[in-house]
């Protein structure tokens, strides 16, 4: 082969090793060949610097098969435009990324650093209202979308709730009445409603310019329906009034209660699965201001990706004002969000593979 082919293919394989998590043509195989996402480009052939791989017709289908013994470079997945290996790609743009910990004492999820952010920006006038999901008071773990003035209110609603919530309407009534400065949180589904009315030449926000809106994403694998998600734990003979916290965390789904504890695999609860779910290939809400949520941290702690300049404003201050405490993620932990993030990407691929 020509000199500069190599050396061209020697530097791929640096930056890869440098950059990016390397993966072997196996987990290509898995995730795009098998499941049918393969376009049938070939880069994943011509691409293997060891011509490891061959592409054959199969019932007229142009297939990736491994054909001689892989390296493991990575070559083949980062190229492939079907699979995800560029940290950018699956988390988006981060300028800086934490482990979080309220330090003021109130019912939280993991560190508390949601209920923080918005109890810092409520006392300091940075906004008017938080519009969060709370529990329908009657109707034990039934989200309803509350728009909050005063971090009373807020300590009122601690903890995840996993269903849907019309958190953007809630949102909207706000402004409708008066409040042009407020925060949101809510899953990346919400948050791209929120930056479509940013970005659309006739979106809200575009339109009228004093109009503010902060946003805080949820990191998010699946919300449930709620009939389907009562009928789960009723199979498991739990009584939805008894539970004290759900969580999600290292692909277990979590239920706590006053004197026990449960756990099952995310894929148990397929069944009851929001639909819109299927169609969502966000983990970490890649169009907010600052992302929360327990991958990548220890118990007790927020893993907080901050993406704008004002969230870098609004951590900061929570940090100088001593109502949080805060450390540098690590690199690693990075990569423990980013692979999560993967598994969610590549769960879109739920095609039958037609060879």
């Amino acid at each position: 082969m020509p000199a500069d082919y190599n050396s061209t293919v020697e530097e791929i394989q640096r930056v890869l090793k440098e950059k990016t998590k390397r993966f072997a043509f196996k987990k290509l195989e898995r995730e795009v060949i098998t499941t049918g996402a393969c376009v049938e480009c070939g880069s994943c052939v011509e691409g293997c610097p060891v011509g490891a791989i061959s592409g054959s017709r199969i019932d007229n289908k142009y297939v990736p098969i491994l054909t001689g013994e892989c390296t493991s470079c990575g070559i083949c997945y980062a190229m492939c435009p079907r699979a995800f290996s560029i940290e950018d790609n699956l988390i988006g743009n981060v300028k800086s990324a934490w482990k979080v910990r309220s330090l003021r004492n109130y019912r939280r999820q993991d560190g508390g650093a949601v209920t923080a952010f918005l109890e810092y920006m409520l006392e300091n006038k940075l906004i008017e209202a938080a519009v969060i999901a709370c529990q329908t008071p009657d109707i034990p773990w039934l989200p309803i979308a509350k728009r909050v003035t005063s971090k009373e209110e807020l300590h009122d609603c601690g903890g995840t709730i996993y269903t849907h919530a019309p958190v953007v309407s809630e949102m909207i009534k706000g402004f409708k009445e008066g409040l042009f400065k407020q925060a949101i949180v809510g899953t990346a589904c919400n948050i791209d409603a929120i930056e479509r009315m940013e970005s659309h030449q006739a979106g809200f926000f575009s339109v009228n310019t004093d109009a503010s809106i902060f946003k805080i994403s949820l990191f998010c694998m699946e919300s449930f329906n709620y009939a389907d998600l009562l009928k789960f734990l009723k199979g498991e003979e739990i009584q939805i009034k008894d539970v004290k916290r759900f969580a999600i965390s290292g692909g277990q789904f979590t239920v706590t209660m006053d004197t026990d504890e449960k756990s099952w695999p995310v894929k148990d609860l397929d069944s009851a699965a929001a639909t819109s779910c299927a169609y969502c290939q966000d983990l970490t809400g890649l169009n907010s201001d600052i992302s929360c949520g327990n991958i990548g941290s220890d118990d007790g702690w927020t893993t907080v990706l901050v993406r704008t300049v004002r969230g870098e404003k609004v951590l900061q201050g929570a940090l100088k004002a001593g109502i949080i405490e805060a450390e540098e993620l690590e690199s690693k932990s990075v990569s423990a969000v980013a692979n999560s993030a993967r598994f969610k990407k590549n769960k879109f691929y739920s095609l039958i593979a037609p060879h």
